[in-house]
């Protein structure tokens, strides 16, 4: 994010109270209402649906500098759901009417916002395309890589994606069973393509410089 929107939009949330959520707390619900913006400091906020049959579909990963829930409400839409802290989180909490306002006043914040949508728009029509079209492999790979462009560090053994994911995590995101998911993370560390160790997944240097 360019600096000087950095700094107005720090600016601007300053202003309101910085809240610190734990890991695992729910802050939005399908059905409440959204009274609030929050805007992320730090931490990690997943946001995700429960299917009929009692799975959870990972939809979206807010990092720092998101506004949440900022499309439900600029689609005027009902929250349908759930987003939950990942690990220890801080955000600023301003109405929604005062954020609506200040976005409307900046018209490079405004821009900046669009870019956005449109990245996670794109994103999830691969994702939809994938679950039509790629197999387990294809699914995970493709998983892999996009995080490791959101979260990666680069280290002498390749891209380091800084975010702690169980095999149940990576199930969700892909849409996979968790037994799919482990036997195709076990097939993708045999054939070298990544490294898991302590639940932190490294996409490998051959694949990164690709």
């Amino acid at each position: 994010m360019d600096q000087a929107i950095q700094k107005r939009l720090s600016d601007f949330f300053s202003n309101y109270k910085l809240i610190i959520f734990k890991k695992g707390h729910i802050i939005y619900r399908p059905e409440d209402p959204i009274t609030n913006i929050y805007f992320l400091k730090k931490g990690l906020v997943k946001q995700y649906i429960i299917s009929e049959d009692g799975d959870e579909v990972v939809i979206n990963l807010f990092r720092p500098n998101s506004f949440i829930p900022i499309m439900t409400v600029l689609s005027e839409t009902p929250n349908r759901h759930f987003f939950e802290s990942q690990e220890e989180t801080a955000a600023y909490s301003a109405p929604t009417s005062g954020v609506i306002s200040f976005i409307k006043s900046e018209p490079e914040v405004l821009f900046d916002l669009t870019t956005r949508f449109a990245k996670a728009i794109n994103g999830l029509s691969l994702k939809f395309e994938e679950a039509v079209t790629k197999d387990a492999s294809d699914k995970i790979l493709s998983l892999i890589s996009y995080l490791s462009e959101k979260f990666g560090k680069q280290t002498d053994k390749g891209s380091l994606i800084n975010l702690p994911l169980t095999h149940q995590e990576v199930a969700n995101l892909t849409g996979l069973t968790r037994e799919t998911a482990s036997r195709t993370l076990e097939k993708l560390m045999k054939d070298g393509l990544i490294i898991n160790s302590n639940h932190q997944i490294t996409l490998v240097t051959h694949l990164t410089d690709k």
